[in-house]
């Protein structure tokens, strides 16, 4: 690569960010962690430079790493993250290489302190659910909490739904803070929401100079949290502006004031929200100065034209990022493809999927062998993901119906807890031909 090419410093391997920087002419140093070995699907892209830190979201280790490979020496032009965790880091980092990025380390925690969050929300007026600080969930001080009927327990700088639970009373609370504790849940520190039923919907956009510059708005089939109680993948779908204006029209003052209320200067942002099945009215959920998952920036590129990854590092630099979206009447949708409990042994190929009416986009995360637990455990498990397109809502809702029926028709998975026996019988019916019984040497074969 040539040395007098600009370089940015990125936090995480956001295949978006790099690919903006590359199309852009500007060199992605990769900060990275084991999980890029460890995982083998992503790869870093040709022209990127890679940089292992043992812990991306500890700035000792990432400082270490920029020491030991000579990196801390580069001028960069920005430093940038798309990963949640890192996010305090890259803030504070960003203060001690003096470079630009887009979140301020004064902001950083209200975006990932969950109860900071909310009661910076809630001081801006907005409609918020309360919560409480459980400080460690291994020495629960019930004589501190207030009562409460039903409830969401979440670590309080969680992502993905991990490790977070709808709890019913006090005695269940307890309950599942003595599990998350014989389990081993490396956060101790949660917090104690009221649970907000109705639809659940999200925001996702672009800010610049404390201005609302792209909003898009969609809905979950289903709530996140009843998709992993109930052990469903997510499915998501977009709104589009001139059909589902009302939408728009609901969501945009909540966002923007939000967004205020959080500081949020500059940025890419992922927020969530519940309509209220009495009243309509919009409560926030949460937010977070980053892309979205579930191919969320691949919906929004089909749908609007806009390339969340060329924005947000637009927004790390300092400069105003070219939005000037293009909507399509197609109405999309994006979801997971469900795995079943056990070992995963077979499933359709790409080639397969694409053909299916409406399938734009097709990822296969999974690979043969990987093993599943009993029971979802957050909102990104699935053997991949699939981005489908519709003329109307109605068609693209019936295109994702038989998708999943149909993939799970063709999904081959070894049977977890299974016996002997059972496992012998599940052989013989997916695969006869390799089912033996048992023979002495003296019978014969076949006939002769």
């Amino acid at each position: 690569m040539p040395q007098d090419q600009p370089s940015a410093l990125i936090v995480g391997t956001d295949p978006y960010a790099m690919r903006a920087c590359l199309r852009n002419g500007i060199t992605p140093y990769v900060v990275h962690g084991p999980h890029l070995a460890d995982w083998g699907y992503l790869k870093l892209p040709d022209g990127a430079v890679g940089i292992f830190a043992e812990d991306p979201t500890s700035i000792e280790s990432v400082l270490l790493a920029l020491r030991r490979t000579g990196a801390a020496e580069r001028e960069f032009r920005f430093l940038q993250t798309s990963d949640e965790e890192a996010l305090v880091t890259v803030a504070a980092l960003a203060r001690v290489l003096d470079l630009p990025t887009a979140v301020a380390a004064d902001i950083a925690p209200n975006f990932r302190d969950k109860w900071l969050q909310k009661r910076a929300v809630a001081a801006a007026g907005l409609d918020v659910g309360a919560s409480q600080v459980i400080e460690d969930i291994h020495h629960l001080d019930p004589s501190a909490l207030a009562d409460f009927d039903k409830a969401v327990l979440k670590p309080i700088a969680g992502a993905g739904t991990r490790n977070t639970s709808v709890v019913r009373g006090l005695a269940e609370l307890i309950d599942t803070c003595a599990e998350y504790r014989r389990r081993g849940v490396p956060q101790r520190t949660f917090v104690l929401e009221e649970f907000t039923p109705g639809e659940e919907w999200m925001a996702d956009g672009v800010v610049f100079d404390g201005e609302l510059r792209f909003l898009s708005v969609g809905t979950y089939a289903e709530p996140c949290l009843t998709a992993v109680d109930a052990n469903r993948v997510l499915q998501l779908e977009r709104f589009d502006p001139t059909e589902d204006a009302d939408a728009f029209a609901l969501a945009r003052p909540v966002v923007t004031e939000a967004l205020r209320a959080l500081g949020l200067r500059r940025g890419v942002f992922h927020m969530e929200l519940f309509r209220r099945p009495d009243t309509g009215g919009l409560v926030f959920g949460e937010c977070a100065a980053r892309t979205g998952g579930g191919l969320i920036s691949e919906a929004v590129a089909f749908k609007f034209g806009v390339d969340l990854g060329e924005a947000a590092i637009r927004c790390a630099e300092g400069i105003e990022p070219a939005i000037e979206p293009a909507v399509r009447p197609e109405s999309v949708s994006t979801l997971f493809l469900a795995n079943r409990p056990g070992v995963l042994v077979g499933y359709p190929s790409l080639e397969q999927i694409r053909a299916l009416p409406g399938v734009e986009h097709v990822r296969l995360d999974l690979p043969y062998g990987f093993r599943t637990g009993d029971t979802v455990q957050d909102t990104t498990q699935g053997v991949g993901q699939v981005m489908l397109s519709g003329r109307t809502r109605e068609e693209v809702r019936s295109r994702r119906e038989f998708l999943t029926r149909w993939f799970d028709e063709r999904l081959v998975v070894v049977p977890a807890h299974a016996t002997y026996p059972e496992l012998r019988s599940w052989q013989r019916a997916n695969w006869p031909e390799t089912a033996s019984d048992f023979r002495t040497y003296a019978e014969p074969e076949r006939q002769r």
